[in-house]
């Protein structure tokens, strides 16, 4: 987007066109969240959701995010701030988010192998917007030896 000013000088008759650009930040890719910085904008598909109730505590909506390169990452949304998305976050669309916090997933149950997850806030925002490059599913096996490992 851009915007064209024109500045004229009367007295001169004089014309001045300066065209100002609007600067976005290019889009981050989840390989690269962490929890140094705050700002981040990632475009993604929604690969996975589903509702997470442990009584007595209130439920919340995990999620499965995954960008262009195959890179996924999982996110928590709270029941408070899931109730404000409940009718925009779809399965297997595509989005825009901005806002939102990163934090080292020391979950008990890991359904991505990122470091991080993600948790929306209050303060967290999505737009829905049609992004072809990302695939609809990106299967990653693991090795034999590497699920052994994990038993006891």
């Amino acid at each position: 987007m851009s915007l064209l000013l024109y500045l004229f000088n009367f007295p001169y008759c004089s014309l001045c066109c300066i065209s100002i650009r609007s600067i976005s930040r290019p889009f981050d890719m989840i390989m690269d969240l962490n929890d140094t910085k705050h700002l981040w904008k990632i475009v993604v598909r929604i690969t996975e959701i589903w509702y997470v109730q442990i009584p007595p505590k209130p439920g919340h909506v995990e999620m499965v995010l995954m960008d262009s390169k195959g890179d996924k990452i999982q996110v928590s949304v709270r029941n408070e701030e899931f109730n404000e998305w409940k009718e925009r976050l779809v399965e297997n669309k595509t989005y825009v988010m901005h806002n939102y916090n990163v934090f080292r997933n020391e979950l008990q149950f890991k359904v991505c192998d990122h470091t991080y997850r993600m948790q929306y806030t209050a303060d967290t925002t999505l737009k829905q917007k049609e992004f072809p490059d990302i695939p609809k599913k990106e299967y990653s096996f693991k090795k034999f030896g590497d699920i052994w490992e994990l038993h006891d």
